[in-house]
């Protein structure tokens, strides 16, 4: 069997090498020979889809970072209606020897595209595809410090204020904050909260939840037995006020 079906075939597994998943849909054997020279040697891995229902049956299974497109292939509206995929960068390949006029270009960034790639120098594709890479990284990164009201908190130097006025809470307390400063305005349950403090599998009783908001108002709020911030939902859980 000519090696780019037996490609094409593996890409129909879930990938399960080393390196960056990209995701490349064509069905253009040359050109994809080209990209995968060029990118796996670079420390790409590289999974072929020749059709859109390749790639969706690949996304939840590849983990993939990156989507290279055959831009004759029109499928950039159906990719990025899928979850596994809607929010990696996408790249529009236009293949050489292929007319790419301006309103091309113009054409695969206003259906949805990142970026559109008509050079052949490979050199240019690499340093492209790395920055998309970075700023994709950069702008996943979890945030580490939060802010509502005049509550504060810095993951990075682990930190709590009140009106920029330090306190000290114990390591429940900081998470049980944590946790609320990341939903502001949203109706935790106590089942909800037991799990993301203390883990799915973790007994532990409602009422200790309970205490461990009553400290926290001790500590956060201005007038604890009547608080603004850390909200009791009657028979459902606890919210932090966003207003």
């Amino acid at each position: 069997m000519h090696r780019y079906h037996q490609t094409m075939q593996q890409a129909m597994e879930p990938a399960r090498h080393q390196g960056i998943a990209v995701l490349l849909l064509t069905k253009d054997e040359a050109f994809a020979e080209v990209v995968q020279h060029l990118l796996r040697p670079n420390g790409y891995h590289v999974s072929l889809a020749p059709t859109a229902e390749a790639a969706l049956f690949l996304a939840p299974r590849a983990a993939f970072k990156l989507a290279l497109i055959d831009r004759r292939h029109k499928v950039i509206a159906v990719l990025r209606h899928d979850q596994a995929l809607r929010h990696i960068p996408m790249i529009a390949l236009h293949p050489q020897g292929e007319p790419c006029t301006e309103e091309d270009t113009l054409e695969d960034l206003a259906a949805g595209f990142d970026m559109v790639i008509d050079s052949y120098r490979h050199r240019e594709w690499l340093a492209i595809i790395k920055a998309l890479l970075r700023r994709q990284e950069f702008q996943a990164a979890p945030a580490r410090e939060f802010r509502v009201n005049a509550l504060s908190m810095n993951l990075d130097r682990h930190e709590v204020r009140v009106e920029e006025k330090p306190i000290q809470l114990t390591p429940k307390e900081f998470q049980i904050l944590r946790v609320l400063l990341q939903n502001p305005g949203r109706v935790l349950t106590r089942q909800e909260l037991l799990n993301l403090v203390w883990g799915e599998d973790y007994a532990l009783e409602e009422h200790a939840l309970d205490v461990h908001i009553h400290a926290l108002r001790q500590k956060l709020e201005y007038k604890p037995s009547a608080p603004q911030w850390i909200l009791t939902i009657r028979g459902v859980g606890y919210k932090l006020s966003a207003t």
